[in-house]
Order: structure tokens, then C-alpha cells, then sequence
């Protein structure tokens, strides 16, 4: 075995003793998140449970104290109904009239009184076509053969749907007849089965009555032939079971679907029917399997049976186990992968060393080496920047000589053109001749520029120092300048705060300085505006290194004008050659070398310039210069 497949052996080792710990804390974390996880959900469940068991019984009760409200109020019917034995129109309208069903029995659709009538007894029946005094057509439907009839002869409110109610018989149908048959004998409260209310016949919208039974004279009823003897009507009052229950407000919409089944407590027929569904808050929803919850409400003679199914997608609140699972695993991950870091951390460290000591090792041998190669390859370098840059100044100055020979051949014949033009009284060849002209001077001024600045780059440009005063030296410049300035009728001011405005510098090279400065403010001035030069004192480093220290005099020249200003993050771009201002290229911009040029002068003479705004508008160009360069 060799020392390869040894170091690979031992490395495999070390690999699985440090998984051992970190695998142990992660197991140990999970395990402990598990049983806390599992803890947490029993006991939101509990939670849960008896949440739901508190809404669905509050639901239950709800409903129950409404139909025992509107039992009081049938009760108050039935008093009223009895005390009132002659049956007044009037009366009972008066009576609905102070009843505001809407506001204090909501959920209620109407209600009504009806009386027990013998058809076959001509004498009550006449008694009875005199109550509805409007009613001229009054009539009992359906028609019967039987000995005892119980038409409507009221209802409230007194819309025309239920007017059409009047003269109904409650007893032409099974599940109202039950109900009248079992307030009769019991004297109490009877509901009926799931109906189709009258006004609702056809519409399959299903609804019930609550009926009570009154007799004459408040006879006691009896389990005899002589209780439907002493029956002298009933009152009642009728709902709609989407309505009824609409008008509570039951918290279902979250947790629960419910669903309500009808069923008969008494023994009204033989065969006790199936229960039937009469409220589903939520129909898109499937019930599957048994109700969560079970509940239900004997209220006269009916078992109302309340299913609660709980919603599968129910939006439930923040979910304490799943943050307990899911975040308890990931910090068991995040914690042993932190335990697998510190335990191979000294082991990385021991590589990292090995891997620095090695590269040193190497580097150190061949530092000479490669010392020498950086050394060549650099000087290769700066040998061919030389070169391209001597070449790039040979042939800039080159080319601006021979440049300039033909241009001066071309303005001479173009000046010798002008005169012949003047004399041959040919204003349109004049005019030719001009353009010609301006654009020749034009190119020589580029030309120069070019020329200067190969001068410049190159190192040939000599200085010629000389005393002069600056002041009478932008005075002279100013009166050079002069034909520009009324030209756009532009005011030049010459403001002096200085102590010394002489200096000792190449006045032609300042000079130009000064006229390419001004010829810019003039150039990008508005008209009839203002140009400002100002002399103040300044002082410059004492050298360019950064171990320099002190300073010397020196003397500041601002150019100030009332342009279009310079953009804020080309104050400096704008002194780089063939650059002109974002503000000015497409406008009155020129070559893009008058400022580089400008900036290369002062640089010479170990001055500064640079550009800023003005507060108001416009720009500022400030050249310091020391007073002896």
C-alpha cells in the first residue's frame, strides 16, 4: 500500500468519525421536536374540539331561543285572537299595524288567523263572509266535502301575494292538517312538516308553519269528540327556511357546513317517513361520512336534527405544530451541520496551512524566476508604450506640418479670390469664397490644437518664463475679443481682490489659456449677458508627492459666464481630449481639444483648473497658477 492510498484511507476514517457527532445531535434534536410536535397537536386538537363543540352548541341554541321567541309571540296571537270574538277586520289590521316583524321577529314571513268553519252549517258560515267586508268574492279553496273547514281569513303584512292566501284551507293538506289536528288535542304549539309555503306553490322553496289552536269560551280541550266542537280557529305563523335562517348570525362560513333534517316526533301517521333535509348553508359542498358533531331541537312535535360537518379547506389560525415540526427540523440541520463545522474546522485549518506552506515553498524557489520574467515582460511593455507613444507624436506633428502647408497655399488663394470677387461685383462668388474662408481658418485652428497637444504629450513643448502682469494680460485678451463680445452684446467684468496679480510664467501659453477660457464663456453665454473674471489670492502644494508638505503662493483666475452650465458628473470629462459636454456637443460645441490643451498648460506650469456650476446658472472655470513656476 502506498502513502496515496494510505493518506486516502486515513482521510476516509476521519470523514465518517466527524458525521458520527453531528448525526447523533441531529437525531437527538429531531427526536426531541417529534415528541414535542406530536404534544402540540394534541393539544391544538383538544383545542379545536372543544371550540367546536362551543360554536355548534351556541348555533343550537341560537336557534332554539329564536323559535321559542316566536312561540311567545304566537301565544300573545292566540290571546289576542280570543279576545276578540267578534272578528273585526278593522281590529286585526290595527293589531298587524303595531307589529313590526321585520325588527323584532326576524326571519318570520307572516301571519295569520284562520277559523274553524262547518260548511255543511249554514248559519256560522254566514257569520264568517261578514268578517272580510272587502273581500266580496271570498271564497274557501280548495273546495271540501268534509264537516270541518279552516280557511285563512287574515294574513300580515297585507301584500297582494298573500291577500291570494285568503280563504285557504289548512286542512286540504297533510302535513298543516296534522299540525291543526295536534294543536287541537294538545292545546300547545304544533309545527308542521317541511311545506311549500302558498305563495310559494310550484317553486320548490321549502318553508314551515307554527299553529296554535284556540276554542270558544276557553273551553278545556279534551281527548273526546267535544274538542273539535269547541274549536273556534287557529292562529299561526308561516317562514321560509332560507330566510329564517339567513337572519341569524351564525359563525358558519369558516369552520363548519350545516345541515338540518326534519323528523316527526308524534305519532301523526303510522309509518314514520325519512327525515328531510331543509337547510344546507354551504350546497356545493359533499358531506362524506358522519357529521362532526350532532345536535338536536323538539319543538312542536318536530326533531329538528342539526348536522356540523367540518370544512376540510377551513382557513385555520397560525399552526403551532407545523411551525414546531418544520422549524425544530431545520434548526436539528442547521445545528448539526454547525457541530460538523467546528469539529472539521481544526482539520481545514491544518489543509489550509499545509496548502499555504506548500504555494510558499514554490514560490519562494522560483521568486527569482519569476522576478526576472515580470521584470523582461514589463519593460517589454514599457519599451513598446514608448514607441507607440513617440510614434503617435511623430505623426501628429508630421501630419500637422504638412497639414498646415497646403491650408496656408489654400487661404492665400482664397483671400486672392475674395478680391477678385469684390471687383467683379459678384456678391454670390463673395459669398462662396467666405465659406471657404471660415472653414479654412477653422481646420488651421484644429490643425494647431492638434499640434500643440503632440507637443504636449510628447514633453517638447519648452517653456519661455517671463514676468508679466495677468491683469493687463485677460485686459488684452478682453480687447482682442472684443468684436464677439458686441457681437452678442455681452458685458465683460473684471473684478481684483488679489494682493499680486504678476506672475512668472510663458505669457503665450497663459494667453491662450485666457482666450480659449473666454472664448468658451462668450461662446455658450445668452445675450446681452454678463462675463465675470475674477482675480483672488491662492495656494498651492509645495509638490506633487504625498510626503510634500507646505504650500506656496499662487494666484486664482475664475471665468464666470451665464450659460447653459455643465452636467454634474462631467465637470471632469469634459478636460479629456475629443470630449465634449453632453450639454454642448450638439449645439455650439467645438473640437474637444481647447480645454485638454488648456488643462496640459497649466499642468506645465504646476498649476491647476477645474469646472464647476454656479449657484444660479451657468459655469466657472478656476485656473491657479503659482506666481513663480
Amino acid at each position: 500500500m502506498n502513502s496515496a492510498q494510505r493518506s486516502h484511507g486515513t482521510t476516509s476514517r476521519h470523514s465518517r468519525g466527524n458525521w458520527m457527532l453531528p448525526l447523533a445531535t441531529f437525531l437527538l434534536l429531531a427526536s426531541a421536536t417529534l415528541a414535542t410536535w406530536q404534544w402540540e397537536s394534541r393539544v391544538q386538537q383538544e383545542a379545536e374540539e372543544l371550540a367546536s363543540n362551543q360554536e355548534s352548541a351556541a348555533i343550537t341554541a341560537e336557534i332554539r331561543d329564536r323559535l321559542n321567541l316566536h312561540g311567545q309571540f304566537l301565544r300573545s296571537l292566540k290571546a289576542f285572537a280570543e279576545s276578540s270574538p267578534t272578528q273585526e277586520l278593522a281590529v286585526w289590521r290595527r293589531f298587524a299595524g303595531a307589529m313590526h316583524i321585520n325588527d323584532s321577529l326576524p326571519g318570520m314571513y307572516a301571519f295569520a288567523y284562520g277559523a274553524a268553519v262547518r260548511p255543511h252549517s249554514p248559519e256560522p258560515f254566514e257569520k264568517l263572509t261578514k268578517f272580510p267586508v272587502d273581500r266580496r268574492t271570498f271564497r274557501i279553496f280548495p273546495e271540501t266535502a268534509a264537516d270541518l273547514a279552516m280557511p285563512l281569513l287574515f294574513a300580515a303584512p297585507e301584500t297582494p301575494a298573500l291577500k291570494a292566501v285568503v280563504g285557504f284551507d289548512l286542512l286540504s293538506e297533510k302535513a298543516r292538517r296534522d299540525a291543526v289536528n295536534r294543536t287541537t288535542l294538545t292545546g300547545d304549539i304544533a309545527m308542521t312538516a317541511a311545506v311549500e309555503l302558498q305563495p310559494d306553490k310550484g317553486t320548490k322553496r321549502l318553508g314551515f308553519q307554527m299553529i296554535q289552536a284556540f276554542f270558544n269560551d276557553g273551553a278545556p280541550t279534551g281527548r273526546d269528540n267535544t274538542h273539535k266542537q269547541n274549536l273556534a280557529g287557529v292562529v299561526l305563523t308561516a317562514y321560509r327556511f332560507d330566510e329564517f335562517m339567513s337572519s341569524f348570525k351564525l359563525p358558519l362560513s369558516s369552520r363548519f357546513v350545516l345541515h338540518i333534517f326534519d323528523e316527526s316526533l308524534s305519532g301523526d301517521s303510522s309509518a314514520a317517513p325519512a327525515p328531510t333535509q331543509i337547510y344546507n348553508s354551504d350546497p356545493g359542498f359533499l358531506a362524506v361520512g358522519a357529521p362532526l358533531l350532532h345536535h338536536e331541537i323538539d319543538y312542536g312535535g318536530r326533531n329538528w336534527v342539526l348536522h356540523f360537518h367540518s370544512r376540510g379547506n377551513a382557513v385555520r389560525g397560525f399552526d403551532t405544530p407545523a411551525l414546531v415540526l418544520y422549524g425544530g427540523l431545520l434548526g436539528s440541520l442547521l445545528l448539526a451541520l454547525l457541530v460538523h463545522h467546528l469539529t472539521t474546522h481544526r482539520e481545514r485549518a491544518e489543509r489550509y496551512a499545509l496548502e499555504l506552506t506548500r504555494e510558499l515553498i514554490e514560490h519562494r524557489d522560483h521568486l527569482q524566476e519569476l522576478v526576472s520574467e515580470r521584470t523582461a515582460s514589463l519593460d517589454g511593455a514599457l519599451q513598446q508604450a514608448r514607441a507607440a507613444n513617440q510614434a503617435k507624436s511623430e505623426f501628429l506633428a508630421n501630419m500637422s506640418h504638412e497639414l498646415r502647408t497646403p491650408m496656408h497655399a489654400i487661404l492665400g488663394f482664397v483671400e486672392l479670390g475674395i478680391r477678385r470677387a469684390a471687383k467683379a461685383s459678384d456678391p454670390k462668388i463673395d459669398q462662396y469664397f467666405q465659406r471657404i474662408e471660415r472653414s479654412g481658418q477653422r481646420l488651421l485652428s484644429l490643425i494647431d490644437e492638434l499640434l500643440d497637444l503632440s507637443k504636449l504629450d510628447a514633453g517638447h513643448m519648452a517653456l519661455h518664463p517671463t514676468t508679466f502682469d495677468t491683469l493687463a494680460l485677460v485686459r488684452e485678451v478682453g480687447d482682442q475679443l472684443e468684436s464677439l463680445l458686441l457681437k452678442r452684446k455681452l458685458k465683460l467684468k473684471v473684478r481684483n481682490s488679489a494682493n499680486n496679480t504678476q506672475i512668472s510664467a510663458d505669457k503665450e501659453r497663459i494667453s491662450q489659456v485666457i482666450c480659449n477660457l473666454l472664448s468658451n464663456a462668450i461662446k455658450f453665454s445668452p445675450d446681452e449677458g454678463t462675463i465675470c473674471i475674477e482675480f483672488a489670492d491662492a495656494d498651492l502644494p509645495a509638490g506633487r508627492r504625498s510626503d510634500d508638505n507646505g504650500s506656496i503662493s499662487g494666484l486664482s483666475i475664475s471665468f464666470i459666464d451665464q450659460g447653459i452650465g455643465i452636467p454634474t458628473d462631467e465637470t471632469e470629462s469634459i478636460f479629456d481630449k475629443f470630449v465634449q459636454s453632453s450639454a454642448t456637443k450638439s449645439g455650439a460645441g467645438g473640437t474637444g481639444l481647447g480645454l485638454a490643451i488648456c488643462r496640459a498648460i497649466v499642468a506645465q506650469h504646476r498649476g491647476t483648473i477645474v469646472a464647476k456650476n454656479n449657484t444660479g446658472n451657468g459655469a466657472c472655470f478656476v485656473v491657479t497658477l503659482p506666481l513663480n513656476c
